[in-house]
């Protein structure tokens, strides 16, 4: 059986259809309420943790790159009885990869996309049964396509497009002028049609933003032990007004 989704691109279709395989296969061999090992790339099957947890650690962490018969899980090892002198290399093989393993990450191949990184920061910040349900909102929205055939995820797109805004200084005139654009143009995409409408999905899903002042000079940021000052500590520029004296 193919299982090259392993060293796919995680939230990408083909990684999440080998993660709901994977599940399926255990849902056959384990009852639902069963611990199993984890073999994401952080527990390497050396944790039993509930079937829920687990598919999340693999969603989040990825799957062990060695990991491709699932011997812990039910499946046979199938190793031919006069293989043995090939089964101790085998096994050493397997230690090192492991090895490796824990050194990988994939998305240093896609060093424009932070999404799975910034994912995986929200699961690690969870301490509270609401901030849970939120996590398990932002999963399942990870989970939907742009459009139909899609790789890029609509809450992948959102976040960008929202980035893009914020780095490029796109007035909110013209972000809503592109994306009505994109909305008129691409039907069957899931694209929000205003500004409002984007920020309104990304506070649904439990996240936001704060918006700091800046010295105009880029000397400092208005916040911490100078949240309450007027004037930058560096250059004394105002925080409140331009050179000619306006707001």
């Amino acid at each position: 059986m193919d299982r090259s989704w392993i060293k796919s691109r995680k939230f990408s279709k083909e990684y999440i259809n080998g993660v709901k395989e994977f599940m399926n296969f255990v849902c056959e061999n384990y009852v639902e309420d069963a611990q199993i090992l984890c073999p994401c790339r952080k527990c390497l099957n050396g944790k039993q943790e509930p079937q829920g947890k687990v598919e999340d650690h693999i969603l989040i962490y990825g799957m062990s790159s060695t990991y491709d018969r699932w011997i812990h899980h039910g499946e046979p090892l199938n190793v031919e009885a006069d293989a043995d002198a090939h089964h101790v290399d085998g096994a050493t093989d397997i230690v090192v990869d492991v090895a490796k393993d824990v050194r990988l990450e994939e998305e240093d191949l896609y060093e424009d996309d932070r999404i799975p990184d910034m994912i995986h920061d929200l699961y690690g910040s969870e301490d509270t049964g609401r901030q849970q349900s939120k996590f398990a909102k932002v999963i399942e929205e990870a989970k939907c396509s742009l459009y139909e055939g899609s790789e890029t995820s609509r809450f992948s797109f959102v976040v960008k497009l929202l980035h893009i805004k914020s780095f490029y200084r796109i007035s909110n005139v013209a972000f809503n002028a592109i994306l009505a654009l994109l909305a008129k143009s691409f039907l069957k995409c899931s694209i929000p049609k205003s500004y409002d409408e984007a920020l309104k999905f990304i506070r649904a899903l439990g996240l936001g933003y704060d918006s700091i002042h800046v010295c105009p000079n880029n000397c400092v940021l208005f916040r911490k032990q100078y949240a309450n000052h007027d004037e930058c500590p560096v250059c004394g520029a105002s925080r409140w007004k331009d050179s000619d004296g306006k707001k």
